[in-house]
């Protein structure tokens, strides 16, 4: 880790204050997310601890440009949801802006990899903890990969989720108790 990380994961904990991920700080989200994105270098990191601050805080693209770059700014806005009372309509407004990424762009492959990484942490958390948000995540997946899924782009952490989604969970948490 560097100093762009724990600025990055000390501004997102201080942005996110006291929102809370099911009974726990919204902190343990954004960690468990970075975690995943760590084979993805410094950047994804940073973009994970960043991904939902525009979506839930106040933090304004312009601020997250001035103090991360437009990188990483760039990124974080890709992988942000509008602000619709309908998740269906989110979800599609979304997935219609994911499809159209280039990963020839670096702030467009990182979001990428970084949505599919929140994704996985999320069906991981519900599969274990939350039955009705698990089975929300199962119904989303077609249209998720659809719109998200690059050949070779993290091949490894969609076959987790696939493997999540399908309900084999054990040979993820077998895989995890090993490493």
């Amino acid at each position: 880790m560097n100093s762009r990380y724990f600025a990055a994961q000390a501004f997102a904990k201080n942005r996110h204050g006291n929102q809370k991920y099911g009974e726990f700080p919204y902190s343990v989200h954004l960690d468990a997310v970075a975690k995943l994105a760590e084979p993805f270098g410094l950047d994804a990191m940073i973009i994970a601890q960043l991904h939902d601050i525009i979506e839930d805080t106040d933090t304004s693209f312009n601020e997250l440009a001035e103090c991360f770059g437009f990188t990483i700014a760039d990124a974080v806005n890709y992988v942000t949801d509008v602000k619709l009372e309908d998740r269906a309509k989110r979800k599609l407004e979304i997935n219609q802006r994911l499809a159209a990424l280039n990963i020839e762009e670096e702030a467009a492959r990182l979001a990428l990899i970084v949505k599919v990484c929140d994704r996985l942490a999320n069906v991981l958390s519900s599969s274990q903890s939350s039955p009705r948000h698990y089975k929300m995540y199962q119904n989303e997946h077609p249209a998720f990969k659809e719109a998200v899924y690059r050949p070779g782009l993290c091949d490894g952490l969609w076959k987790e989720l696939n493997a999540l989604i399908i309900g084999q969970p054990e040979a993820i948490l077998c895989k995890q108790a090993t490493s």
